[in-house]
């Protein structure tokens, strides 16, 4: 688990950058970085709420794109 990867493809996230966030998650490892991040998040102690929006935002992002 790569934590400096992570944030930084949480940081894609975070501002908006979805494509970035998307390219940054397929060299990361798509397999690995579902699981990887869930913990990462839990980690730093995120709330239920905000990792199941943030898990659910993300990974709706990722596959319209990845589809679109």
């Amino acid at each position: 688990m790569d934590d400096f990867k992570l944030r930084t493809i949480w940081e894609s996230w975070e501002n908006g950058n979805r494509r970035q966030m998307v390219e940054q998650i397929d060299e990361y490892g798509l397999y690995d970085f579902w699981g990887h991040f869930r913990t990462y998040l839990m980690d730093l102690g995120c709330g239920d709420r905000y990792l199941i929006d943030v898990f659910t935002d993300m990974t709706i992002s990722y596959f319209r794109i990845k589809n679109g």
